[in-house]
Formats: C-alpha cells, structure tokens, sequence
C-alpha cells in the first residue's frame, strides 16, 4: 500500500496527471471541432504542461537546495528535462501562428511563476490575479492552440466554444482555490480569502451554469456526457473545503477532463464502427 501512494505521489508532483489533463483537453477540442489529430500540438500541450509545471515547483528549489535534493527530485529532475526536450521537438513542428500564440503561453508562465524585471513578484503573488493567468493561460494551449493550428475559420460557434473552455476551467479551479487555502499565504488574497469558500463555491456554479446556458446557441450531439460532467464538477464543488486532502483537486478533480475526453471517443467510436445488430 505504501509502494502505491508512493507511485502515486510521484505520478502527481511530476506533473505527468495534469499534463494528461491538458491532453485530453485538446484531444477534446479537436474532437469536438472535427479537428483531425495533430500530433504535434497534442503532444506539445502535454510535454509542454510538464515542463511549466515543473520549472515552476521545482526549479528555485535546485538552484538554492542543492543538498536536500531527493532520489524522487532527481527523477523529476530527469522527467522534465526529457519533456522539455520533447516540447522543443514538437514546438517546431507547428505553424508559425501557433509557435507565436505558444511563446505567449510560455510568456504567461513565466509571469506567474517567477520575479521579473527586479522587485517585481511573480503574478501568482499579485492580489487576486492568479486564477486568472492560470485560467488563460489553459485555454489558451487546451483550446486556442489546436483551433490556430488547424487553421480554422472563425466563427461566433468557434468564439461560444472557447468562452466555454474559459468558463469550464475557471469552475475547476474553484476547487483548487478552495483545497488550497490550507496551503497559500492570507497576502495572495484568492477568490476564497476575499469572498469565502461559501461565495466561492457560487461563483464555480454560476460559471457552470454559464457553460450550460452557452449549450442552447451551439448543435452538441453529446450534451447528456457534457450534462453528466458538468453535474460531477459541481459536486466536487460543492464538497470541496480547505480540509480535503491535495488528491482531491491535484488527482481527482484533474482526472475529469480525461474521464471526459476517454468517453467522448468512446462514444465517436461507436459511431464510427457501431455494434453490430443482434437479431
């Protein structure tokens, strides 16, 4: 038992769950969209995510912890250097557009997690700001990414389908902001510092309300999985406190969208080679 909560704290330090997470985002989106796969910006969200993560929790600690480095940091260590390479490869492969709009991802990233420019904080530790970039910067490389790459026209169904990735993702980090106020700083000021868990839990059923009501402008062939997910955040929304232990939001609540995307190509692949009829 212990040999199995030690494989699964080293899946989720390493990032390797939230990157999948992020995959199946875009595998969503492509599916939704029609988008055929595209290798190279699925697998750049995914190594990509690693890399971000990772630099983000770990990279101060190599530079300024040397001796407490683990046998398990050292692994991390190993993983996102391999992902970072990876992320490198595919970024390379993609159109100039997305290897623009990827710059300003990692743009972003850098903004949240570290001090720049001098005495500057990083944007995490700027009042009331962190979910946002967090929020943006996701939507920019599960949804915007694999949109630009294909090259798709836009459209006012295109322009509804991104602002619900925005509100979907928002709801989520709802959890994470609640769970967390056992961990951050009262100086970072979050949703549920500022308003309260009680509040804050409004906000991630009003953005999930949001989504739904988005639903009626747009044709959605799998609107009872999408209703079916929407109701599974909600509850863990709505169960959601500053007690729950970090496998709640960092393994359970990130394995949604996977969950999601693993039914929805279920649910294509039978309608591509459908059952055979029992006579």
């Amino acid at each position: 038992m212990m040999l199995f909560k030690k494989i699964i704290d080293f899946y989720v330090d390493s990032s390797i769950h939230v990157a999948l997470a992020a995959y199946a985002f875009i595998r969503m989106t492509m599916l939704l969209l029609n988008i055929s796969y595209d290798e190279s910006v699925a697998c750049f969200g995914f190594y990509g995510t690693i890399t971000a993560y990772n630099c983000i929790k770990y990279f101060l600690f190599f530079i300024q912890r040397e001796a407490q480095i683990t046998i398990k940091l050292k692994l991390i260590f190993v993983i996102s250097l391999i992902s970072c390479s990876a992320s490198i490869y595919y970024y390379f492969q993609l159109e100039t557009i997305s290897k623009l709009l990827s710059l300003f991802a990692f743009c972003i990233a850098l903004i949240y997690g570290f001090s720049l420019f001098g005495g500057l904080k990083a944007a995490r530790n700027w009042i009331g700001f962190k979910v946002f970039l967090v929020v943006f910067s996701w939507t920019i490389i599960t949804f915007l990414l694999p949109v630009v790459n294909a090259k798709l026209e836009f459209t006012q169904g295109l322009f509804l389908c991104g602002i619900q990735r925005f509100v979907l993702i928002y709801a989520l980090m709802c959890v994470f902001e609640i769970v967390d106020l056992q961990f951050d700083a009262i100086s970072l000021q979050t949703i549920p510092q500022r308003i309260g868990v009680k509040q804050t839990k409004l906000v991630g059923f009003t953005y999930l309300i949001l989504y739904l009501i988005l639903e009626f402008f747009k044709t959605n062939q799998f609107i009872l999985i999408d209703l079916f997910f929407v109701g599974l955040i909600g509850t863990f929304i709505c169960f959601s406190s500053r007690n729950r232990s970090k496998y709640y939001s960092n393994f359970w609540v990130e394995s949604i969208p996977i969950f999601w995307w693993l039914i929805l190509l279920l649910f294509v692949s039978d309608l591509i080679f459908p059952f055979p009829s029992r006579s």
